[in-house]
């Protein structure tokens, strides 16, 4: 920390790996100094067997990309990183400890991702230059109320896989500019992009959402999205397909790339304009999907909404943004805030942290939600 002008000035490294790029952001406490993003071709990332084996090669990426840009590392206050990978946890900020370094290593969500990195490349940037590695609000934040855990079989709850980070973000710049506090009000938030999540926020906390890890809800431009159960099943017994083929097709080639062959919203909005009427129609489907879940979370907000807060990549397309607004601004005026915020979001949760505006938080691996009080449910 150094103190300019009588104000102290924290060095921050906010660090969000993604399935195909490092997102990179250095700041003087959540104020930018530089954000880079490195992509990764698919014959780079093929050369390692796994996604842990990638480790070593990202963290390298955003030690010499700070170099690059004259950033003293040992000078730098906080390693903060997104998470992923985690057992379910409460929002806020973590200390990264042994346990929350080996949940990841193993995908203790059972889906390996690369954001599970992020900690692990903090965690080495803090070894090796002695900034405190932090994680802020990871996608294993579960805040669901018990009603929304309950599925259609015993045993088996629904989990709460969410953007929260950039949601919260998002949220949290809305309340900003209209003056007001995010804990005295009701928001239904999209984050739209290639994995979606529809949440209810009730007076700060994400009751209810669609499981994005696991492919719940709307179609995207690369997932299937919700679909019926016994069709999956005869597919998955079929013998056409293996399991990773299965796991490909529902996460990675579905949607808009199973109908169109692409899933760059650019290039579709330009098929649409040229006058593919195919390309219309299999977007507007999404658009129509994406209305859908929002009105579910009206729903489980009772009708009692502030606003609803649009966000992510596919947030950027106009035609999709349209689409989507006769089926739901008739709940609640729609603001929308395209892309994402992680980086600033990660940034600032450290800045507090360090600051002591904010609690650092011990991981200790025991999940939010362990079942149903066997006493309390006769169970």
């Amino acid at each position: 920390m150094k103190v300019i002008a009588g104000k102290e000035i924290y060095t921050i490294v906010a660090i969000n790996p993604g399935s195909t790029s490092t997102k990179i952001g250095v700041y003087h406490n959540d104020q930018k100094v530089f954000i880079e993003n490195i992509y990764h071709t698919k014959e780079e990332l093929a050369k390692f067997d796994c996604v842990q084996s990638q480790l070593m090669y990202r963290a390298k990426l955003v030690e010499n990309a700070c170099k690059v840009n004259d950033v003293d590392l040992n000078e730098v206050d906080s390693f903060v990183a997104r998470g992923g990978g985690m057992a379910s946890c409460v929002s806020g900020v973590y200390t990264v400890n042994d346990q929350l370094i080996y949940d990841c290593q193993t995908a203790r969500t059972g889906v390996s991702h690369p954001a599970m990195l992020a900690c692990q490349i903090a965690r080495y940037l803090e070894h090796k230059y002695h900034g405190k590695a932090l994680v802020f609000n990871p996608p294993d934040v579960d805040e669901f109320q018990d009603i929304a855990r309950i599925s259609g079989i015993k045993g088996m709850y629904r989990d709460s896989h969410i953007h929260c980070l950039n949601q919260k973000e998002a949220v949290h710049r809305y309340c900003l500019e209209k003056g007001i506090r995010y804990e005295d009000h009701n928001f239904i938030v999209a984050h739209i992009g290639g994995g979606v999540s529809f949440t209810a926020h009730r007076k700060g906390k994400m009751i209810d959402s669609n499981d994005n890890l696991a492919g719940d809800g709307p179609m995207t431009p690369t997932r299937v999205g919700s679909f019926p159960t016994v069709k999956i099943i005869k597919m998955a017994y079929s013998g056409k397909y293996t399991y990773q083929e299965m796991e490909d097709l529902l996460t990675r080639k579905g949607g808009l790339y199973s109908h169109l062959g692409l899933d760059d919203m650019r290039e579709v909005q330009r098929r649409i304009e040229s006058g593919d009427e195919y390309a219309k129609l299999c977007t507007d489907a999404m658009a129509y999907q994406f209305g859908k879940a929002i009105g579910s979370c009206a729903a489980a907000l009772q009708g009692k909404v502030e606003a609803i807060i649009v966000t992510g990549g596919v947030a950027h397309s106009t035609y999709v943004i349209e689409q989507m607004r006769p089926y739901v601004e008739w709940i609640a005026p729609m603001w929308v805030l395209p892309g994402e915020y992680e980086l600033v979001a990660l940034a600032r949760g450290a800045w507090q942290a360090l600051t002591g505006q904010a609690e650092i938080m011990e991981y200790s691996g025991e999940p939010v939600f362990q079942g149903f009080h066997a006493a309390r449910y006769g169970l």
